[in-house]
């Protein structure tokens, strides 16, 4: 099992804290508490595998390769988007550091071994940073007249504004914009 590990650059935002990580090297975590269930209290490094990680691509532009060093202590955090495919770690070697490509997103979506909504949410989390190539095959392969309306809640949950608690599609950038007249296409064709 390949892991893996997306940041914007090499800093990650999660939780707000900016961590900027030393690539080859053994990254330790400021705070661990394996027990805790709220991750800023838990702490530590999160990463996934390479058939789990399509749903976490929006978290950044570059992937990378994810080592686990000698002595570190690993958990599974149980997570429904992505089952066995968010862990979390005290200690993490990051290599091999890639830009996200729409080829890559595509070649990541292969692999792919996500719960049927989940595809919705990266769908939408892949339109969202440009790889509009991969989102529109998972529309095409995943999103029927049979699941239309869950692929719109999905996708109006992940595009309702965080702040109104309000989905607003005037709100929507050009690319979401495409993928969402293209779910309504689908709900209002006759079958």
């Amino acid at each position: 099992m390949k892991y893996v590990k997306v940041l914007f650059g090499n800093k990650s935002n999660a939780n707000g804290n900016g961590y900027e990580y030393k690539i080859g090297e053994v990254n330790v975590a400021n705070t661990w508490n394996p027990k805790a269930l709220d991750s800023k209290e838990m702490g530590g490094f999160n990463f996934s595998t390479e058939d789990k990680i399509l749903r976490w691509l929006i978290r950044g532009d570059t992937i990378y390769d994810v080592e686990i060093p000698e002595g570190a202590e690993v958990i599974d955090v149980p997570h429904e988007a992505t089952p066995h495919g968010v862990f979390r770690t005290n200690k993490i070697i990051l290599l091999n550091p890639q830009k996200i490509t729409d080829e890559m997103a595509m070649d990541l979506y292969k692999k792919s071994n996500i719960p049927e909504k989940t595809y919705y949410k990266a769908m939408v989390g892949l339109a969202i940073r440009g790889h509009m190539n991969t989102a529109i095959q998972i529309l095409k392969d995943k999103v029927n007249n049979k699941n239309i309306d869950i692929a719109l809640e999905e996708f109006k949950d992940f595009c309702t504004n965080k702040e109104t608690g309000v989905f607003d599609e005037n709100e929507l950038g050009l690319n979401c914009k495409k993928i969402y007249e293209m779910l309504l296409e689908i709900r209002n064709s006759d079958f």
